[in-house]
Parts: C-alpha cells; structure tokens; sequence
C-alpha cells in the first residue's frame, strides 16, 4: 500500500496553498504497524464528501465508493480501497483536534489571509447537544475563518477567546465581539499588538453601560458626537441604522487603548409594523478607519459570522442535527465544516447548496478547487 508521512513531501512554492500538504503536518495517534488508511487521506476525503453535501460517517464513506473512478482519473494517488464509516469513527473520535485546529490556520493564512484593516468577528457557538463549545475567529471580508478554538464547558469562552486571538493577526486589523468579551485583558492584548476592536457593552459590564447610556442621552455641554445613518429597502423592508460616535469619555473610563464610545440604533419597518433596538459600545478605532462610517461598516460586519458561519454549518451542514459526539469527533467535525466554508466563500458567489450540487455533479472542479490535481506530482510516495 501507498503511505505518507510529512517527511516524504516534495513541497514547491507555488502549490502551497495545498490543504493536502498541511494535513501531513498533523500527528496521527495510531499504532503505525496496521492501519492502512494515512491520515491526510482519511480527512482530505471527508472534506471533499463534504463539499458534496455529505454529513455521516456512512455519508462519507459512501461518496469515495461513489466516486471512486473520478478520484482514479483525476487524483490517482487517493484512488485505492477507501475509508469505511468505522475508520471515520475511530479517527475522528481520538484526533488531536489542537494540532488539527493549528494547522488549518497555517493553511488559512496562505490559501485566504486578512489583510490590513479587516474586520475579524470573534464569537462563540454551541454545538454537539450543548456540550462543545467553540470560539472562531471570522473574516468579515473573506467569509474566512482563520482560527478556532474549543471547550467542553459552558460559560468557559472567555478562556478560550485570548487562544482564539494568540494564533491570528491582530496588527491593522478591527476585531469585533460582542458583550461577552468586553473584558479588559482582552481589550489589552488587542492593543498591545496593535489592533483595534468594537465591542458591544451590556449588562455584564453594568457600570460601563451606563456610563455611555448616559452620556449620549445628556451629553455634557460642549461635547462632540459625529453620526452616520445608512438606509436599506428590500423584500418589503425598510431598514435605518444610526451610529453615533465620541471621543469624549476616554480619558474617564480608562479602559485600554479606547478610543471612542458609541451608540447604535436599527429601526425596521416592515408590514406596517416598526421596531426598534439600541445599543452600545466602546472602541479602539485605528487611524484612517475612525470616522463613523467605519465604525458603523465593521458593526454591521460583525453579523457575518452568524450568516456566513454559524447559520451555515446548523442548516447547510446539518451541525445542529448531527449525532457525532463520540469524544473528539463533534470537534474534528465542527474543523471540517470550517474549512469547507473556507473554501466555500474564497472560492464561489454562489448559495452553498448550489456549490455543493455542482461539486457533486462536477466532481473534477472540486478537486482543482482544492489544487488536488497538481498534488500528484508534488509528493514522493513510499510503498511500505
């Protein structure tokens, strides 16, 4: 049989961007003395079953038979017996889910990286029956997600964001979070590596939310709020978001690197019907991006992890529905879907149900979608 290790890689520049490369970076808990399925192989077949609208284990297994001379003339060196639902099970479940998460970031950071003066939304879900709970970190501008982390503890994000932020580029970049984060050792790390952040104050952080509440209801006299309102009609709705913003409470909230306070509205019109919900924050605006319409852009960019992300893997990919939750497989599977959706966003305008049709009818673009092809020739193989 054919195996590969990280060692026997022919690696050239101009294919990095390779998934397939990256995945031999990943250490294989294993006995090496009898399996006969390589890691790399195991999981570059569940992304690509995945692309193609797959979810079980059964699923997956099933599309490499279905597949199986599609792979032979496209990708000869995946092409052989293939994977059945136990090995996804035994793999998945016991997979070092941290190496695993690390290196897709060190892919994410070629194949699709921020540049300088991104948004990036941190945010939390809760997936596997409310017992895996991930931190990811969002391109508001790609729809990448460039880093994530987990726990199995409700209530432990907070622990989980500064790793979430350990491993992406803050410099030049705007993170925006919401009310769970407004922590100052986060605001700190933020600033200290030279990003800046939006992060909406609530409940939790009582004092600073009044403190802006009252402000911008009794602005003390001669105080300066510059204000930016946007205007949106669509299926029946009118849709108003006013953003106010200030740099008068700096200096009496002391709160690291801030640079500015705001207050946002949204008022919806639709069927005759009018709503409306206000909210607040604090800042750290970057130099060029601190005028309103700035701010106002990265908050309304901010929601793109809901529906660009966590909406997508619960109705796209069934996340929601999903019964693998043996050890670390709801983990190894909440990656995959991350990466998918990487690809998904990078590389297509199209509804991810659309992408995934085309992807199962013309198999061929979903392997040079992800430079499989090319791989062939970039590899030293060795028959053990």
């Amino acid at each position: 049989m054919i195996q590969y290790t990280a060692q026997d890689i022919q690696f050239q520049e101009g294919n990095v961007a390779s998934l397939w490369y990256f995945l031999h970076q990943i250490p294989d808990h294993r006995d090496p003395r009898g399996f006969r399925h390589p890691l790399p192989l195991v999981l570059t077949i569940a992304i690509l079953a995945i692309c193609c609208g797959r979810r079980g284990y059964e699923d997956i297994a099933s599309w490499a038979t279905d597949y199986q001379q599609d792979i032979l003339r496209e990708i000869p060196f995946l092409a052989g017996h293939m994977p059945d639902p136990s090995t996804y099970y035994r793999v998945f479940a016991d997979l070092d889910t941290d190496a695993f998460e690390a290196v897709v970031a060190s892919w994410v950071a070629v194949y699709a990286p921020s540049a300088s003066g991104d948004g990036i939304a941190i945010d939390g879900k809760t997936t596997a029956g409310d017992t895996l709970h991930t931190v990811a970190a969002f391109v508001h501008r790609l729809g990448s997600v460039l880093f994530q982390s987990a726990t199995d503890m409700k209530g432990k994000e907070l622990v989980v964001a500064p790793i979430v932020l350990s491993h992406i580029p803050l410099t030049k970049r705007m993170i925006t979070m919401d009310a769970l984060f407004a922590q100052k050792k986060i605001c700190e790390t933020i600033t200290t590596r030279g990003g800046g952040y939006l992060i909406t104050v609530k409940e939790n952080q009582e004092t600073l939310k009044n403190d802006i509440e009252l402000f911008f209801d009794a602005p003390p006299l001669g105080r300066s709020i510059e204000q930016e309102t946007t205007l949106e009609k669509a299926h029946g709705r009118i849709e108003t978001r006013t953003l106010e913003l200030s740099r008068d409470l700096t200096d009496y909230l002391s709160w690291p690197g801030l640079t500015h306070v705001y207050r946002i509205s949204r008022t919806v019109i639709a069927k005759e019907r009018m709503t409306t919900e206000t909210a607040y924050g604090i800042a750290r605006l970057l130099p060029k991006k601190d005028t309103p319409a700035h701010a106002l852009s990265y908050l309304r960019g901010h929601w793109c992890i809901e529906n660009r992300l966590h909406w997508k893997r619960d109705v796209v990919f069934g996340e929601d529905q999903s019964t693998i939750r043996k050890h670390r497989a709801a983990h190894v599977m909440t990656i995959l879907r991350n990466v998918v959706t990487t690809i998904f966003h990078t590389q297509t305008t199209q509804p991810f149900r659309a992408t995934m049709q085309g992807c199962a009818a013309r198999p061929e673009e979903l392997f040079a979608m992800l430079q499989l092809p090319s791989c062939s020739s970039l590899y030293q193989c060795i028959t053990v």
